[in-house]
This record gives C-alpha cells, structure tokens and sequence, in this order.
C-alpha cells in the first residue's frame, strides 16, 4: 500500500516537474528579446566574465553552502505548515520551471552547442544536488505526514523513536550529499565552466 502510495506521489512530481521544465521552454521561446536581449541570460558580456574571471573557491564555496542549506531549512519550515503538500509541489513545479527556461535560453543564443554548455553548468555537482534535493522533498513530505499523525495519534512511544532516528540519519546523508555536491560546485564547476565559456564568447 505504502509502495503504491510513494509511486503515486513520484508520479505527480514528475508530471509538475516535466510540465514546469516545459512552461519554462515555452515562456523563453515566446519571450524573445524580454529575457534574451543584451543582457539576459548567456548574454556575450555574462559569458566573457565566466571565461576571464578567476574565482575564490573558499568565498564561494561559503556563499554556495549558505544558499543551499538556506533553502533546504527553508523547504522543511514551510513544509511544515497547513499548505506542506501545495507548497512542496510548487517547489517541484518552479524546479522545471528554472530548468526548462536554463536549456531554453542556452539553445535559442547558441544552437546545439548550447547542450554543452548546460552541460558543464549542471557537471558535476548537480549529480549529487539533484538527487539530494529530491530525497529531501520526501523527507519534507514525510515530516508533514507525521506531523498530522502525530496530532491524531499523539507523541512518544518506541516506533515513533525509531522512526525519528531513521529521519536523522537520512537528514544527516542528505546534508553530507548536498555538502559534497557544493565543494564540487565550488572547485571544479567553476574550472569547466571557465573553459567552456571561452567557446561563447
């Protein structure tokens, strides 16, 4: 019961995230030069400063790390609140949104070419980010749906403590993901985006 109640819910994320990836590519494509004039997205100016510009690893890594966990701390607060559910579906929906409207912008200015470049925006920190962000919406939803157990049944007793340590310590992997997936983010997308940037530019 619990397994078809989890794929339905995988269902209806995917389907908010696909239909925000393709409102984003729809929005770009008829958004003309509103979001992709001399100084939107992948504008030449934009991307000369990603190829010349050397970047501290340590600062930015301290300004990655307090925007990532600033989400993730905000994502678990407001998941917390009566509209959990509407709020953690926006967030899947506004992620499709950004992705599709990312992928648009890079192949409308550059063609084909433009894939590579989103690739090396995403390598290769997002194979950890990603699948962090989208273990902690499920952590999130779990944290909403116990909190309304818990209001019914009421607190305490040894399955409610096992079910809690189990939380931390999936809280506590998800930290260590998202912190890995920075440090690459850090110092070594920086690097390969310098280098891909040179071909834009």
């Amino acid at each position: 019961m619990q397994r078809r109640v989890r794929e339905k819910r995988y269902r209806i994320w995917g389907a908010l995230f696909l239909g925000g990836f393709f409102l984003g590519m729809l929005l770009m494509n008829v958004s003309g030069d509103k979001l992709l004039g001399d100084s939107g997205i992948f504008n030449p100016g934009m991307m000369r400063q990603l190829a010349l510009e050397e970047i501290d690893g340590g600062q930015f890594l301290i300004y990655v790390l307090r925007q990532r966990y600033g989400i993730l701390l905000g994502m678990f607060l407001l998941s917390l609140t009566s509209f959990g559910l509407l709020f953690l579906s926006g967030a899947v929906l506004w992620q499709g949104l950004l992705a599709g409207m990312i992928l648009a912008s890079a192949v409308i200015r550059f063609g084909l070419k433009g894939l590579l470049l989103i690739l090396g925006i995403f390598f290769p920190h997002q194979l950890l980010l990603f699948p962090a962000w989208f273990l902690f919406l499920d952590f999130c939803y779990a944290g909403f749906m116990s909190r309304g157990s818990a209001l019914i049944e009421g607190r305490g007793g040894r399955m409610e403590r096992k079910r809690r340590v189990r939380q931390l310590l999936w809280l506590m992997w998800i930290c260590v993901m998202v912190l890995i997936g920075c440090i690459l983010e850090s110092y070594v997308n920086p690097i390969l985006i310098g280098d891909l940037a040179k071909i834009f530019y």
